[in-house]
């Protein structure tokens, strides 16, 4: 179970990445998104400046009537998932996936196995539908992208027989960023 989860983590934060080139075709923007995994309501924020150069997840999961708040940055060659209530930071080596949609290579396309579904609107944005499969710690799993601008707006995902569905619920486009959205803050303890 707790594989399945962060397998799914993985999924909700894929593409997220210090990209040296641009990663979104907008400077800077909010996008705040739902979804259900193993039966929790899941409430992510993405947040992300300078293209995409910059970039966080912040995560509400309530499960069993208890809120767990978390972000999550990318550092290059980790990622740093910190827990907001605990106020504890966990680095985890960064798997190997995709950073960007809007450079895919050639080799990424195949081992990915990506294929174009054509153009569909969601939130009354003009999106490319894309399918990849990934296998992450011997899971695999299907997905299904809308993608705005190289921006995930809604995502269908399948993996060890369940369907999680995330969706874009509010976009923010080029509007400010608090610097501190891009940082672990001061006094958090560094767990291993």
């Amino acid at each position: 179970m707790k594989k399945t989860w962060f397998v799914m983590l993985l999924m909700m934060t894929a593409g997220m990445g210090m990209a040296q080139e641009a990663k979104y075709e907008i400077k800077s923007g909010i996008v705040k998104k739902v979804s259900t995994v193993m039966g929790q309501k899941v409430e992510s924020t993405l947040y992300f400046d300078d293209y995409g150069k910059m970039e966080a997840v912040e995560t509400t999961v309530n499960a069993a009537g208890t809120e767990k708040h978390m972000r999550t940055l990318d550092e290059g060659n980790s990622i740093a998932s910190i827990d907001l209530d605990a106020k504890t930071v966990q680095r985890i080596e960064k798997p190997d996936k995709l950073n960007s949609f809007l450079t895919l290579t050639d080799e990424q396309k195949e081992k990915y196995k990506y294929q174009e579904l054509g153009e569909e609107d969601f939130l009354d944005r003009p999106c490319k539908k894309i399918s990849l499969e990934l296998t992450e710690m011997g899971q695999t799993f299907l997905s299904t992208l809308w993608l705005w601008k190289g921006i995930p707006l809604k995502t269908e995902a399948q993996v060890g027989g369940m369907t999680v569905i995330e969706e874009a619920i509010d976009i923010q486009e080029n509007t400010e960023i608090p610097a501190e959205k891009f940082t672990i803050p001061k006094g958090f303890t560094l767990s291993e």
